[in-house]
């Protein structure tokens, strides 16, 4: 996996550093800190030594070459929490530490994370800074809106992160995807009965939203629509919530002509009730419900599909997840298919097979949705967008 130094500067919010290198670890990359002189008065580095792994720096002591040195070792230098005044030294070219002057030698791909009081964040030159450091190709995550420690509400706390480990895995992939544009659907559907009771099933949205994370870090404009969910939105990603399988209909045919692929990855409900009705139905000693049939979505868009790449689930027995697989494949016009077996619905372990119109399958088996996304997403992009294996 990646290389990451992770810059600290002084902010009450450097207890989410730790957090962050812990995450980071968990996904395999290997990371080293660099603290500014004044943040060992909040956390000391024998802290990230232990989180890290490594060896942490606050000054040159052996290493004459150190600011030279673990920018070149690093795949990616992230500064977080970046305080104002790291972010206005690293903006304006002043090295007056380890830290500030590693940014002036980095030449990878920079990401500052800044944090403050809002009323400095916004002053017009911390923008004018943020400005220059855009244009000079830095990522900026900015900071969010809430109450801080000085009691005052506004934009100035760090990221989550959550958005931090996404930018981080955006930053570390290539980007074979851009400038295309990717509509996934996820979730559940729900079919109301009466007020309270409905139809649907048990998607949680995982794989979905899965999807969507991987096809924005390879550099897709993506969309979301999304029925209901029980699994974590993924961040910086559009999503355009809907219930029914009607409503989900008409937002997909409505924004298909905008994508270039569209991935239908929602559990709908084929049916719903002739009738629904208003309030709450008492409770009788049987009841009778006339279903009618839901429009299908996938068939539609296969119809209609033009130059559009158009990928399906197929949710099957285990006994008829080929055969099934491979006849929605056909029927609906797609250019590939993931099959799945039941079992994947609700779990987070990912077992399934995707097959393309050419007769190709892959097997994909992990211990995690997001693991399996990115395998089923690095097939695609090397299948359907003629992307050669050697991007990844």
């Amino acid at each position: 996996m990646g290389r990451i130094l992770l810059g600290v500067s002084s902010s009450i919010a450097i207890y989410k550093a730790c957090e962050l290198v812990r995450e980071l670890r968990k996904r395999e990359h290997e990371v080293r800190v660099v603290l500014s002189p004044f943040s060992e008065k909040f956390i000391s580095r024998l802290t990230f030594e232990a989180l890290s792994g490594n060896k942490t720096f606050v000054d040159w002591e052996d290493d004459p070459l150190l600011h030279i040195n673990l920018p070149r070792w690093s795949d990616l230098f992230i500064i977080a929490p970046c305080s104002i005044n790291t972010l206005s030294k690293v903006a304006l070219g002043i090295g007056d530490n380890l830290l500030t002057t590693c940014a002036l030698s980095h030449r990878g791909t920079l990401m500052l994370a800044p944090a403050g009081n809002p009323e400095m964040y916004k002053n017009p030159a911390i923008q004018e800074n943020l400005r220059r450091l855009r244009e000079r190709g830095v990522l900026i995550v900015e900071p969010e809106e809430g109450k801080l420690l000085c009691e005052e509400e506004g934009q100035g706390r760090l990221a989550s992160t959550e958005r931090l480990l996404d930018w981080v895995e955006y930053s570390l992939r290539p980007k074979p995807l851009m400038g295309k544009r990717v509509l996934i659907t996820v979730g559940a559907t729900r079919e109301f009965i009466d007020r309270v009771r409905f139809i649907s099933n048990l998607s949680s949205g995982l794989m979905g939203f899965s999807l969507a994370r991987v096809f924005r870090w390879y550099g897709a404009d993506v969309r979301v629509v999304a029925g209901f969910t029980t699994s974590q939105e993924p961040p910086n990603i559009e999503i355009i919530r809907v219930v029914s399988t009607q409503e989900m209909r008409e937002k997909v045919i409505g924004l298909k002509d905008w994508a270039d692929l569209v991935v239908m990855n929602s559990a709908v409900a084929d049916y719903r009730p002739a009738k629904t009705y208003s309030g709450k139905l008492k409770k009788e000693k049987r009841l009778t419900l006339e279903l009618i049939k839901n429009p299908d979505i996938l068939e539609e868009l296969g119809k209609e599909k033009g130059n559009k790449i158009l990928v399906g689930f197929a949710l099957e027995e285990e006994e008829k997840l080929l055969s099934g697989a491979e006849k929605k494949l056909k029927e609906k016009n797609l250019d590939a298919v993931v099959a799945n077996p039941l079992q994947s619905m609700g779990s987070n372990f990912y077992r399934g097979r995707l097959i393309f119109k050419d007769g190709q399958h892959f097997e994909i088996e992990e211990d995690d949705k997001l693991k399996a996304a990115e395998r089923v997403a690095s097939f695609l992009i090397e299948k359907l967008f003629k992307y050669p294996q050697k991007y990844r």
